[in-house]
């Protein structure tokens, strides 16, 4: 199994004295889901920021320990975070479309890129928002805004928009906590569908998505890695108490 990311005893602070994450070492494997679940506030969220530096952009006080990506130290002095949020892209909670067309929702990041090819636009669209389950569904009407969507068109959307970059990881933050059965199963379906192109990295909204979709899972408990296996092992029989505890429902 190929590593993309090794995470080697990585703690985070926060400035209010706050400590979200505690020595956690971690392989993500490429081409996998990597599932992260467990209570709110176990840091979650706070690891998924830190893998393409968004926590750069917050209250964050202290951070020790390494990221590599592909043997990369991203936390490196000097590491180009502009390239490293090309390579990793993210996925947020709540859709958020751009007061824009549908096809300039998938071509900003392009453009921001510095790519002006029209025809590398008509490509990318085509390209990203077939992987992303949307192109039939939108494919006449690319013109139209991206706020006349429904809120699960508005969400693949946004992974579209992820995807156009063609980045080798992509983290997913809670990416169907708002919406409905059928909208949530699309999305699913299409993360296995494209993890042979890509590694995701996703924070579930609940510990039944964790266990369909989780190819490797890990579970969190206070800012501490407690468990980490194979997805089948972890939601049938987990080694600790503390996982079983939480997947069975007894506390969370």
């Amino acid at each position: 199994m190929d590593i993309k990311i090794r995470i080697e005893d990585f703690s985070l602070h926060y400035s209010d004295g706050k400590e979200s994450l505690r020595h956690i070492t971690l392989d993500i494997y490429a081409n996998q889901i990597n599932v992260l679940f467990g209570p709110s506030g176990g840091g979650k969220s706070s690891l998924l920021r830190a893998l393409n530096r968004l926590n750069d952009l917050t209250d964050v006080a202290v951070q020790e320990g390494r990221i590599l990506l592909d043997g990369e130290d991203i936390a490196a002095p000097g590491y180009d975070v502009i390239r490293l949020r090309r390579r990793v892209g993210i996925v947020f909670a709540r859709p958020v479309p751009l007061p824009m067309s549908i096809y300039r929702n998938v071509t900003y990041g392009l453009e921001l890129a510095g790519i002006k090819d029209r025809a590398q636009w008509d490509a990318a669209v085509e390209r990203s928002l077939k992987q992303a389950a949307l192109w039939e569904e939108v494919s006449d009407r690319l013109d139209e805004s991206g706020y006349a969507l429904s809120g699960g068109q508005q969400q693949r959307l946004c992974l579209a928009r992820a995807l156009a970059l063609q980045p080798e990881v992509v983290l997913l933050d809670e990416p169907t906590s708002g919406l409905d059965p059928i909208s949530t199963s699309k999305i699913e379906r299409t993360l296995q569908e494209l993890k042979s192109e890509y590694t995701f990295v996703a924070v579930p909204h609940s510990v039944q998505q964790a266990a369909r979709i989780a190819d490797w899972a890990t579970f969190f408990l206070q800012g501490e890695l407690i468990e980490h296996g194979d997805g089948k092992t972890i939601f049938t029989t987990p080694q600790n108490s503390q996982t079983n505890e939480y997947i069975t429902g007894r506390f969370g």
